[in-house]
């Protein structure tokens, strides 16, 4: 269709241009009635041209062939891939305020607030305080780790870290 496009577009060029001199209006008269003829066959020729692919891409679409199928299968997995980031952002954006909330807190006994996991919830036990969180047990680190959807790996320390960069609770301050 570029070609068809560029041919066009050549064949206007090649169309001579003057510009009106007011002398013989006759002769600019025949001048532009041929210009104009010249435009008109040319878009007679891309309306055909265009008919014939509009007509080949209807074939395309009726023909379900393997490729069709294979294509179609790729477009359902990505519509996936698309909705799950999109979910993954909604759920980002909704556990700014807890971590910003969190990242406030530097005293033993400052509330902290509870991100929505993976499932659009709390956790359940999340603990209600800065110094509950740092004296909970490794189980509750891990069913909070498991809540959000990270790797439950390392020590009760390592855990304790995990959550705490997760939840946006600051290292100093105590």
């Amino acid at each position: 269709m570029a070609d068809q496009i560029a041919a066009a577009s050549q064949a206007l060029a090649l169309v001579p241009s003057t510009a009106f001199s007011g002398n013989d209006m006759a002769a600019e008269f025949a001048l532009l009635k041929s210009k104009l003829a010249s435009i008109e066959s040319t878009q007679d020729r891309l309306t055909s041209e265009f008919s014939a692919l509009k007509e080949q891409f209807t074939e395309l679409n009726t023909d379900k062939g393997p490729a069709i199928e294979e294509l179609e299968k790729k477009l359902e997995a990505l519509k996936k891939v698309v909705e799950l980031e999109l979910t993954s952002i909604y759920h980002s954006q909704q556990r700014l305020p807890a971590r910003l909330n969190n990242s406030r807190c530097t005293v033993l006994n400052t509330p902290l607030k509870a991100p929505v996991g993976a499932d659009g919830k709390p956790p359940p036990n999340f603990p209600a305080t800065r110094g509950e969180f740092e004296h909970i047990t490794k189980e509750r680190y891990e069913s909070i780790l498991k809540a959000y959807g990270l790797p439950i790996k390392g020590d009760t320390d390592a855990k304790r870290e995990a959550v705490r960069l997760y939840v946006g609770i600051p290292q100093d301050g105590l």
